[in-house]
């Protein structure tokens, strides 16, 4: 999706030569969202130190709690929020795919990390303590904190040492997909993919659902299912978030009034709009206008 651009996180993690960068965030009671709808080209690992925290990826919404971690592969929006108000602290790792190698030449690249780069091996991304090997994963992290304070430089082969650990227990521990369900979905999705261009060339217009389901055609029930099987998100929710990240554009780039904006989009109802951009990005529309799409780490 082109408009997904306007997302990309502005912030550089780390230098080219040692391509890491370790966060560590605190946050008192109440403090709503952490980072707004971004994506960036490094992967990412987060553990929480204390309390809680919702982070949403893509789709798929998960609850990490104190001494838990996350992995997030590149280019995936994701967004973090407080759990129930609750005050925590989280550290964050970020680090380039090049920190293995910089191309399909590099044995390591091309072996340990292009699979999980093209989807074709997946990671457990949920760590929780009362996996042997989850815990291994948290106390390495636990260990990268320690360690933010000095200069990257300074400590190159300890972080890189870590990270390399850190890959060898996901990697020893991940799952290899399934060629015939990938053809499977590659079908299904080229499929779908009228609806899509349907939907990308009209979004400003009413979009329903029966008018979706009529293209392929399908009854709008087996049309909802096998959409959501393929995209992870209901026909109409991913109109929806089309139309938000067309409005993000707008928001960066013009100086028209939100409410045009909104209606130039597809939405006629302006309070829809706030309430759905709010949700899916985490602001208002003013406040990410005004905030031009702010740093999303602050230490």
């Amino acid at each position: 999706m082109k408009s997904k651009i306007f997302l990309k996180e502005k912030a550089v993690h780390g230098t080219a030569l040692v391509p890491i960068a370790i966060h560590h965030l605190s946050y008192a009671p109440n403090a709503g969202n952490f980072f707004y709808l971004h994506w960036h080209y490094e992967f990412e690992i987060i553990v929480v130190l204390e309390g809680a925290i919702i982070y949403t990826v893509e789709d798929k919404e998960y609850c990490i709690m104190a001494k838990e971690g996350l992995f997030i592969p590149p280019n995936q929006l994701h967004s973090a929020r407080a759990y129930n108000g609750m005050p925590c602290e989280a550290c964050v790792v970020l680090f380039h795919p090049n920190l293995f190698g910089s191309s399909q030449q590099d044995t390591a690249f091309s072996r340990f990390v292009y699979p999980i780069l093209k989807g074709e091996m997946e990671f457990d991304n949920h760590f929780k303590s009362s996996v042997k090997w989850h815990q291994s994963v948290i106390e390495r992290i636990y260990e990268l904190d320690s360690l933010r304070e000095g200069k990257i430089s300074d400590n190159e082969l300890l972080l890189k040492s870590k990270l390399f650990e850190i890959w060898h227990l996901c990697y020893q521990n991940s799952v290899t997909a399934v060629p015939r369900w990938k053809e499977k979905k590659n079908y299904k999705l080229e499929r779908l993919q009228p609806v899509l261009d349907y939907i990308h060339a009209n979004y400003k217009e009413e979009i329903s659902l029966i008018s979706l389901a009529q293209i392929l055609p399908m009854s709008e029930g087996q049309f909802c299912n096998a959409f959501k099987e393929v995209m992870n998100i209901t026909p109409i929710a991913y109109v929806i978030r089309h139309r938000i990240l067309k409005s993000c554009a707008l928001l960066t780039e013009t100086d028209w009034k939100i409410a045009d904006i909104a209606k130039d989009v597809g939405f006629s109802n302006i309070s829809y709009f706030n309430r759905e951009f709010k949700k899916a990005i985490g602001c208002s529309p003013s406040k990410y206008r005004s905030e031009g799409q702010r740093t999303v780490f602050s230490e």
